[in-house]
């Protein structure tokens, strides 16, 4: 006879509280927003139609959202709202829930909120860059992603302006790419806890100067890593906050959509429910807590139950948190992916099931990923159902390389 699984702590017993690390980090991030410009106020509640991309971990998100932002007539995101709602007061210790789940009409810092994702919501910037726009994302950017570090507004901007003019003339894409991996070499010599290889990005062009990292980034986290590179990017204002989608993609919101429904009051509020086929994400989220980022929550005691992860993040867990964690803290890593994806469906499942008000698409990753002749169509459907459908290019763009 087996003996008995060891029974599972508390959620909120079973997470290192990070608050108290990383209350400096929010001054100093509130401090770099102050010196952006000016923000839209009450932004959540000027948006009239939201599109939440729903999907597992590991489940082709990513890159479906790249691809999004490359046809345009959207608003997105840089990346994911997983920090704006912690710096806003709903993490998972601040609700009291222990997991991603945040309660339906939970009282965040609506301003704190709404300031943030000011800066955050828009598109791409097509044409030639706003230097002083583009250091000021760069400088928050790097607060959020090494928030032990003192991130100086104005040398990121010399750095920048220095990386810029280095890259040269040419493509548009190459040069932002390149201009990213020298600030981030100079960052590295200017703040120790730098690693420039927890980022997404390919570091072949000018060799970055650092080891592949064996453990997280810091002792707390605020954006879990790889981190995103903050493009040249045009903020949204208020007529484009009324007119346009606005689409939102991170994956732990499959366990907040009564939450996300109610946070945009005068919103349309619809759910793209992305589906990969279950070995392939399954595979992918193994992979993952086998790699060297996705650290999302810090554990508070060595529990090492996941047998097959990485033994230098042995006190880490890793992309979403569903309700229920902990039970799976002492089964082998193949079981807590696959229960892990299981999760997050069943929560957009059930949502719909109790919501069939809310307007759904399912939309499969396979053929998005597959050559011209099928990712075309797939993509013309989902920009027909999201509104944008004028936005495809003659040649649908090629999926990038995301979080890959």
């Amino acid at each position: 006879m087996s003996p008995p699984e060891p029974e599972a702590p508390r959620p909120g017993a079973a997470l290192w509280d990070p608050r108290p690390a990383l209350a400096p980090a929010r001054a100093r991030l509130a401090a770099l927003s102050a010196r952006r410009g000016d923000a839209v106020q009450g932004l959540c509640g000027e948006v009239r139609d939201v599109v939440l991309i729903a999907s597992s971990s590991r489940g082709g998100s990513s890159v479906f959202a790249e691809l999004l932002r490359r046809c345009g007539g959207m608003l997105h995101l840089q990346a994911e709202i997983n920090p704006f709602f912690t710096l806003a007061g709903a993490d998972p210790l601040s609700t009291g829930t222990g997991c991603d789940h945040i309660p339906a009409g939970w009282p965040i810092d609506q301003d704190r909120l709404d300031h943030d994702l000011s800066f955050d919501v828009g598109e791409l910037e097509p044409g030639p860059p706003d230097l002083r726009a583009w250091a000021g994302d760069l400088a928050w950017r790097l607060q959020l992603a090494w928030p032990q570090a003192e991130v100086d507004p104005e040398e990121v901007r010399g750095w920048l302006r220095a990386a810029w003019a280095a890259a040269g003339p040419g493509d548009l894409e190459h040069a932002v790419l390149r201009t990213h991996e020298l600030v981030l070499r100079a960052a590295a010599q200017a703040l120790p806890t730098l690693n420039p290889m927890f980022y997404d990005i390919p570091t072949d062009p000018v060799g970055l100067p650092a080891p592949p990292p064996d453990g997280p980034p810091g002792p707390a986290v605020l954006e879990e890593p790889p981190f995103v590179a903050a493009r040249p990017w045009r903020r949204a204002d208020r007529a484009a906050l009324r007119a346009r989608p606005l689409v939102i993609k991170t994956p732990s919101n499959a366990h907040r959509l009564p939450f996300l429904c109610g946070l945009f009051p005068r919103a349309r509020v619809r759910v793209l429910h992305l589906r990969r086929n279950p070995a392939a994400a399954i595979n992918g989220l193994v992979d993952g807590w086998r790699f060297r980022g996705f650290h999302s929550h810090r554990l508070a005691g060595p529990f090492g139950p996941l047998r097959g992860a990485r033994p230098a993040d042995a006190a880490w867990w890793k992309f979403d948190l569903p309700p229920g964690w902990t039970a799976e803290l002492h089964r082998p890593l193949e079981e807590v992916c696959a229960r892990q994806w299981a999760a997050a469906h069943t929560a957009v499942l059930d949502f719909l099931d109790a919501h069939p008000e809310v307007e759904r698409l399912e939309v499969p990753v396979e053929p998005l990923l597959a050559g011209p002749a099928e990712r075309g169509p797939a993509l013309a459907r989902a920009l027909a159902w999201i509104g944008a459908p004028a936005a495809l290019p003659a040649r649908p763009p090629a999926p990038p390389p995301v979080m890959a």
